[in-house]
């Protein structure tokens, strides 16, 4: 690991010194030839000149007459893209398309999906470029500048929870797919989203929405008129149940408040302070074997652990300071502070670990624990005369997640002309405009991070509890040269290096029948050979430095006849859970390399076209169990096949390749068509399928809008059928789904309707491959079997430990089949906004 640490700190040295030597400014530069550089919280397609501070008097000799003060002009042109798959979407661009969650709102990204897991406010989980990345570990998301990904998460590798973010103040949408943008570094592997609020609203407004399975939303928005700055307040409060036997219960609170001004003319500073809050309870998953009408099955909106659910908060702060002090330099700045917090309490398995363990008398909602004061020696002790009715399931997790995230950036952007370099003016190569951006990143994540084991939200068994202190400085050199009208390179290079700390936090408890698996006198678990404390709890701990070197390169050709060709390279990375690094020794950064070719052309003044075809090669697949808090292990790093509950252990090497198609076309001035369309063949190098990974998803649609206040659209979205696990004995099911909505303006009133999956299609948001127990209901058990027989075959007590010396009616093995979270059926949604 040191080795790559050098380099990626030789890397940072070398933009250092880049910087260090940048070529004096020169008057004759062109500013105009190249286009802006990238920032970390940049987004934008806008220029804004703004002319509104005072002139500054003339020296006193000099003085003359009192120029004229201009009001703001707003000029406005696409960005210049680096790579075919790279899109912008505008705030209005999806104003017709459904946008009253984060979900819905991401839903419109060409080539993205995401679908909820398990209900209520958990985060999403996000579908590109083949890519299955769970909560967020191969796709990089900004709000603002600010980081979305968290490292060493509770709950996943890059878990990014975007429910603190009030649609209505989304601006753009600035999406990039691979790992090609010298500017994007974790997790930007797959892509990476930048999504920029708006700096002020043009119209004060209140906003009520009000639909299907209770649900509520309010919105309050405005600007306060200031002579000196622009202003941005919103306030949002979000209620629903969904459609679910057991309530969502979902409530979400959230504001946001931004204040931009000029301290100067050549200077911008932009504050902005958000707070969100969530709780709710998870429908969860549920095996689709026991799903029907038959005796002894259960609805697909039903619950077989109603305890599941959590809750959240997230609190972030930001300043970003811009400095332009001539036409050809520009300075930029920002500084994040987080405080976020998770509790998530979850049950994938039901019965499989723990049996029939814990059981509720009629009536009663005290938890009976027939292991109790037993210990790992537990007795075998038949349910008897205990209703299976009575019991409930044992096998819940409790994931908790505390922690303080601050960091930053520095950047420096020149243009100038390769005759202004000294030394190479005078050997005549030619007036070559080009382009130097140097940037310095720093971020700093205080994680308390813990996995228990619960029964009902009552937590009796800590498998792991650390605390985690992970530290990355990033340093990066990009270098634009416009050789002439339609040829531009674009290329750099980024070092990053982490440092990971863990201590251990594990109290002192008993040995638990069911979860513990005593140390041998190494002080390791016999059967995982992972180390444990003395009542078998993982005991994780330790320090691991690693860095790595990212070069980039990407060849633009064209304007022809509004075509230009995009030609990209580039490596990336996203890096592994903090807890796994330490405990086996694997990668801290794990490498990602991609190529594409790519066109986009406009016609017509009415047709626009991008295709763009790409291979990615990843050094480690993270391939999740479920959301049970581990992954599938490689078999080279645990010659036993058993995942060390709770931490995330990188996967085999895999390869993707795919096409991407965008079409936009305006028919009249008043009806637009869109269609995309993303096509993956997702595989492990030996050839088998990554479970889960999007092979086909597509998005499009109709938009009318009119001059007399009238709006109307109709929208698609299509993911195909998917392998499910790695053998391909199982598929998750595909979707279609089709949205109507409508949209009325009169005066300062506006009216919307939206009819949603209006094909009432019965889809499945998220689809896992599980090993489940289920308890018997009417007689039956889901399995068929007579109420007297087991639900799953009996192994033992503890999993970890083959000999079964006692038994609790656990059962290790389990039944392998889907289970899933339910969607939404068909409902409707109206809302009524007031602008003032």
């Amino acid at each position: 690991m040191y080795p790559r640490a050098a380099w990626a700190g030789l890397a940072i040295a070398c933009a250092l010194l880049w910087s260090a030597a940048a070529p004096a400014q020169s008057p004759d530069a062109d500013p105009t030839a190249a286009p802006e550089a990238a920032r970390e919280d940049e987004s934008e397609t806008t220029t804004t000149v703004d002319d509104e501070t005072p002139e500054r008097p003339a020296p006193r000799e000099r003085r003359g007459p009192r120029l004229t003060e201009l009001p703001e002009l707003l000029v406005e042109a696409d960005r210049p893209l680096s790579a075919a798959s790279s899109d912008l979407i505008r705030a209005r661009d999806f104003a017709l398309r459904p946008h009253s969650t984060t979900q819905e709102m991401l839903n419109n990204v060409p080539g993205l999906v995401v679908v909820q897991h398990a209900g209520g406010g958990k985060a999403v989980q996000y579908f590109l470029r083949g890519f299955d990345s769970d909560h967020g570990t191969d796709i990089a998301l900004f709000t603002d500048g600010i980081p979305g990904n968290m490292v060493t998460h509770g709950h996943g590798q890059g878990y990014a929870d975007l429910n603190y973010l009030i649609p209505e103040t989304v601006d753009t949408l600035q999406l990039y797919k691979g790992p090609y943008f010298f500017d994007l570094g974790d997790f930007a592997t797959g892509g990476a989203l930048r999504i920029t609020t708006k700096e002020e609203f043009k119209e004060n407004f209140v906003l009520a929405e009000g639909g299907s399975w209770d649900t509520q939303r309010y919105v309050l928005g405005g600007s306060v008129p200031l002579t000196w700055a622009k202003t941005l307040l919103s306030a949002e409060a979000y209620f629903t149940n969904g459609p679910f036997e057991n309530p969502e219960n979902y409530a979400r609170y959230n504001f946001l408040g931004k204040l931009t001004f000029n301290p100067t003319a050549e200077q911008r500073l932009s504050f902005l302070a958000s707070v969100y809050s969530g709780d709710w309870d998870g429908s969860g998953q549920i095996p689709l074997r026991i799903v029907g009408g038959a005796p002894g099955e259960i609805n697909r909106f039903d619950s077989l652990d109603p305890s599941e659910g959590g809750s959240s908060d997230r609190e972030n702060l930001s300043a970003q300071w811009n400095y332009k002090p001539s036409a050809e330099e520009e300075w930029s700045a920002q500084l994040w502070g987080s405080r976020y917090h998770l509790r998530l309490f979850s049950n994938f398995t039901f019965f499989k670990d723990s049996g029939l363990r814990f059981y509720t008398e009629p009536g009663s909602a005290q938890i009976i624990d027939r292991c109790a004061g037993f210990g790992e020696d537990c007795p075998d002790l038949p349910a008897g005369s205990i209703p299976l009715s009575s019991f409930i399931p044992g096998d819940g997790i409790e994931q908790d997640d505390t922690r303080l995230l601050f960091g930053g950036f520095v950047q420096y952007a020149r243009y100038y002309s390769l005759n202004d370099v000294p030394g190479l003016g005078q050997i005549g190569l030619g007036d070559v405009p080009m382009q130097s951006v140097f940037g310095l990143a720093t971020r700093r994540d205080d994680i308390n991070v813990g996995l228990q084991r619960q029964v009902r939200r009552n937590p009796f068994f800590d498998i792991n509890k650390v605390g985690v202190g992970e530290q990355s400085v990033s340093g990066y050199w990009g270098q634009q040269i416009f050789f002439n009208d339609w040829l531009r390179f674009e290329g750099g290079v980024r070092g990053d290096v982490f440092f990971f700390d863990v201590r251990n936090r594990l109290p002192t408890q008993g040995v638990d029948a069911n979860f513990s698996c005593l140390p041998n006198a190494q002080g390791v678990c016999p059967s995982s050979g992972v180390p444990t404390n003395a009542d078998g709890a993982v005991v994780i701990q330790g320090n691991e430095v690693d860095g790595l070197a990212s070069p980039k390169a990407n060849l633009v050709l064209g304007p022809w006849q509004n075509t230009e060709a995009y030609l990209n390279f580039g490596y990336g990375f996203h890096s592994n859970d903090a807890r796994a690094v330490v405990l086996t020794g694997t990668d801290g950064l794990v490498p990602a390399l991609g190529y594409e070719l790519g066109a986009r052309t406009r016609q017509f003044d009415r047709l626009d076209l991008a295709l763009a075809t790409w291979v990615l090669d990843l050094d480690s697949e993270l391939v999740f169990s479920g959301d049970g808090g581990g992954v599938d292990a490689d078999p080279a790093l645990d010659p036993d096949g058993q995942p060390v509950a709770g931490n995330f252990i990188p996967g085999p090497a895999s390869r993707r390749w795919g096409v991407d198609f965008e079409a936009r076309y305006q028919f009249t001035d008043w009806l637009f068509a869109d269609y995309d369309v993303a096509f993956a063949d997702p595989r492990f190098k030996n050839g088998d399928p990554i479970p889960l990974a999007p092979r086909l998803v597509m998005n499009g649609g109709l938009t009318l809008d009119l001059d007399n206040g009238f709006a109307a659209a109709m929208r698609y979205r299509f993911l195909g059928n998917r392998p499910a696990n790695e053998a391909d004995t199982f598929t998750a099911q595909g979707w279609n789904l089709v949205d109507i909505l409508l949209r009325y303006r009169w005066r300062n009133v506006e009216a919307s309707l939206s009819f949603l999956n209006v094909t009432d299609t019965e889809w499945r948001q998220s689809q896992f491959v599980e090993s489940t127990c289920v308890n018997q209901r009417a007689g039956l058990d889901f399995d068929g079997r007579q109420s007297n027989a087991q639900p799953c075959q009996a192994q033992g007590n503890r999993p970890n430990q083959p000999q079964p010396d006692s038994m609790t009616g656990s059962f290790a093995d389990g039944i392998e089949g889907l289970t899933f979270t339910p969607a939404s059926p068909f409902g409707v949604r109206g809302g009524l906004q007031i602008f003032f």
